[in-house]
């Protein structure tokens, strides 16, 4: 029997209600699938007060991670997974200013900042967790045929729709990476890995930068804590420049 809970990552509150229902309601957390997401939209801000997508993407799957931590850790043979893409590629490294200044606005690198730092965060918190009998894993689920793209100009045009249903992977077929990341038995104690179409795959390069990861968590320790888009945040911990 499933139970369902509501959660919306786009509000710090929600996470923490979410968090405190789940920990009532269950003991154990034994598959995190960190695969939430959105993409290309126009400029928006959360109640929060945070870049849409940036906050999405990437901070309520901080804080969320973060906050069952604990659960997690109680938990024997735990497996994470965190769902990426290969836009991280469109960056070479996390210019903070795009998530904190409006005026350098852009939908694509925007999302693909988001993308980056939820991988450098997967992949630091892989080696903060490989002693506690807890595997984090990404992947790449392939171009999935699902509502991700419809703010893409391209997906307007008359026809795409029926190209792309037969073109792009199902959902079902989208969803096989990460299932098969949490529930092989030859993947039971591999950790920092990233995986597409099932398979080993190569990870951004700045991923495995353990400053620029420190740094990360240090920002979005700021954001959270300050609860506020402003842009003296990257002074206030001495981050001026891409990383």
């Amino acid at each position: 029997m499933f139970q369902v809970i509501k959660l919306d990552l786009s509000s710090f509150m929600l996470v923490q209600q979410f968090v405190a229902k789940f920990c009532k309601m269950y003991m154990q957390l034994n598959v995190l699938a960190c695969n939430a997401g959105v993409a290309f939209g126009h400029c928006d801000m959360t109640y929060d007060r945070l870049e849409v997508q940036f906050s999405i993407n990437f901070v309520g799957h901080y804080m969320l991670v973060a906050q069952l931590l604990d659960t997690l850790k109680a938990t024997q043979g735990v497996h994470i997974t965190v769902a990426l893409s290969v836009a991280t590629c469109m960056v070479h490294g996390l210019d903070y200013s795009w998530t904190t200044n409006v005026w350098c606005f852009s939908c694509f690198v925007n999302y693909s900042t988001g993308k980056l730092a939820l991988l450098m965060f997967a992949n630091k918190l892989a080696w903060q967790l490989c002693n506690c009998i807890i595997t984090v894993n990404v992947f790449h689920p392939g171009l999935v045929a699902m509502g991700l793209y419809h703010n893409v100009l391209v997906s307007m045009l008359l026809g795409i729709h029926a190209f792309r249903q037969w073109l792009w992977l199902g959902q079902v077929d989208g969803a096989v990476t990460a299932v098969y990341l949490a529930l092989a038995p030859e993947l039971a104690s591999k950790t920092s890995g990233y995986y597409a179409c099932e398979q080993p795959a190569v990870m951004h390069t700045n991923a495995p930068n353990m400053a620029a990861q420190d740094q990360l968590c240090t920002f979005t320790n700021v954001l959270v804590k300050t609860n506020t888009h402003v842009p003296n945040v990257l002074d206030s911990i001495n981050i001026k420049e891409k990383l």
